[in-house]
């Protein structure tokens, strides 16, 4: 397959080498590159925020927005093309037989994206069929890990290469594209202003970090009858309690079980100094912990989430290893304190978040997944085996879901009402923000749809900055949250000042 990519010449940048990687997916598919006379130029306003931003943030000369040498790219030698994408902002045309545009809120081009992201927060990326006037794929792009607005454009491109990927897979989603919001041209004073602030942002969290350590999570429990939170839909009821944790170490991603009658509650456990989770575990009881937590596994990489379960009579655990790009099940050599390593589920894959249900005689595998680039929370990927120890299966339109704020688990499954249900991370306001209810509505190898329903932010009831994990077992409910914690006697004695 031959697949054409038509960009203006002044816009080539090095995330379009990232693309032709990702769609070099077999010897049999040839990417080439159509340069167009550019109309509009770059603007000012934009090269103006991309070179300011270097200078305030460090960004990397390096980086998917820099500018690249038109020499770099493939270009058509006149040849028709199978597949075109048009990238540019004047739709321009191609030698494509089928041709698809890219659009941000319904317009094309850069400077669209500019716009949105300067005046609107994330926008919608569609992949537009252009002869049929459909959507072919569409998603959002989460910007946890952007830095700046040159990181939140290259965070979006990386989403717009997967979803072509897909496009060029045969993965084709079928709707109406959104109808185009009126494109504001971003002003100079803008720029300045949006500088402005990320230079006082910037200087604002470096004194943060000088008092208060970054990120600080703590896991909330509680004991209550009836389905809890998943039943309700909103943080009432019994009030919450906080897992006492070390004052330099934060809890997160807490996975209670109920045994014979007695509760264990296992969470990931991060020391702030060395930054690198373990597995941890206390006993809990309506009176609270019954003594220390302590750490039940641990490995040289980072893990957390850990997804624990029993079947056949033996407790099982799956924690998250995404920076050793595997997914692990551990098996309970002597529950609750002893585990060891049993079966390698996936290899090679970053995955975060594994979480896993037996639904109509097989077992599902929901996960995020990245390829180095782009946020960690956008990429919803399934995989699906007829036996726990695999061998597991990608499902064939992975990623099945690009979005920030319905991709990433937030804990296990539930049914209610006869439908299977799931609790995500709604992270369009920053990773683990808020969690939201979504039904699983369609799940087979080749299909997928769920539809994302009430949305649950901290409050009152659970004050603090973030809430991304909810789970339970027998009467013991569990949630986590994020919260300033102060580094020292002196930060505390501020932080009680300012709270007043």
């Amino acid at each position: 397959m031959r697949i054409g990519i038509v960009v203006e010449t002044d816009r080539c940048r090095r995330w379009l080498l990232h693309l032709s990687e990702l769609l070099k997916t077999s010897q049999s598919e040839e990417v080439v590159y159509q340069l167009i006379k550019p109309s509009p130029l770059v603007s000012r306003e934009l090269q103006t925020a991309l070179q300011l931003e270097e200078r305030v943030l460090g960004t990397d000369p390096f980086s998917c927005m820099s500018e690249l040498d038109p020499s770099e790219l493939p270009q058509t030698s006149g040849k028709d093309t199978d597949l075109a994408f048009d990238l540019t902002a004047s739709g321009s045309g191609s030698s494509g037989s089928k041709t698809f545009e890219v659009r941000y809120n319904g317009a094309c081009g850069e400077e669209a994206l500019f716009s949105a992201l300067m005046t609107k927060g994330t926008p919608l990326i569609e992949v537009i069929d252009r002869q049929a006037g459909t959507v072919a794929a569409c998603g959002t792009a989460s910007l946890e890990a952007a830095r700046g607005l040159g990181g939140a454009m290259d965070a979006v491109f990386s989403r717009v290469s997967v979803l072509i990927k897909k496009v060029v897979e045969g993965s084709h989603a079928h709707g109406t594209p959104m109808k185009a919001e009126v494109l504001q041209a971003v002003t100079q004073k803008q720029v300045l202003i949006r500088m402005l602030r990320e230079t006082a942002v910037t200087l604002i969290r470096s004194v943060y970090r000088a008092f208060f350590y970054t990120s600080h999570w703590r896991v909330g429990w509680r004991f209550t009858d009836g389905e809890g939170v998943a039943g309700t839909r909103d943080l009432s009821g019994e009030p919450w309690y906080v897992l006492k944790s070390p004052h330099d170490t934060f809890f997160a991603d807490p996975f209670p079980i109920e045994t014979d009658g007695r509760y264990y509650l296992f969470f990931e456990a991060l020391p702030h100094e060395t930054q690198k989770g373990v597995i941890s575990m206390v006993e809990m009881t309506k009176d609270g912990p019954v003594g220390e937590a302590s750490t039940v596994l641990e490995e040289p990489w980072h893990l957390s989430y850990p997804f624990v379960f029993e079947r056949d009579g033996e407790f099982w655990m799956i924690p998250e290893s995404s920076s050793n790009n595997e997914v692990v099940l551990y098996r309970a050599a002597r529950f609750p304190g002893q585990w060891e390593r049993h079966t390698v589920l996936l290899s090679g894959v970053e995955a975060a978040d594994a979480t896993i249900i037996e639904h109509e005689g097989r077992f599902w595998m929901f996960a995020v997944t990245r390829n180095g680039v782009g946020g960690y929370s956008d990429c919803l990927s399934l995989f699906y085996a007829d036996d726990l120890f695999g061998p597991w299966h990608a499902h064939q339109k992975n990623p099945v879901l690009v979005d920030d704020r319905a991709a990433r688990p937030a804990g296990r499954f539930f049914l209610q009402g006869g439908e299977l249900w799931r609790p995500v991370q709604d992270c369009r306001n920053g990773y683990g923000a808020a969690l939201a209810f979504a039904r699983v509505d369609e799940l087979s190898p080749t299909t997928f749809q769920q539809s994302v329903h009430e949305t649950l932010i901290p409050g009152p009831l659970w004050p603090g900055r973030k809430f991304h994990t909810l789970n339970k077992a027998g009467d013991l409910e569990v949630i986590d949250g994020c919260t300033y914690h102060p580094k020292s006697e002196l930060a505390a004695k501020m932080k009680a000042f300012f709270d007043r």
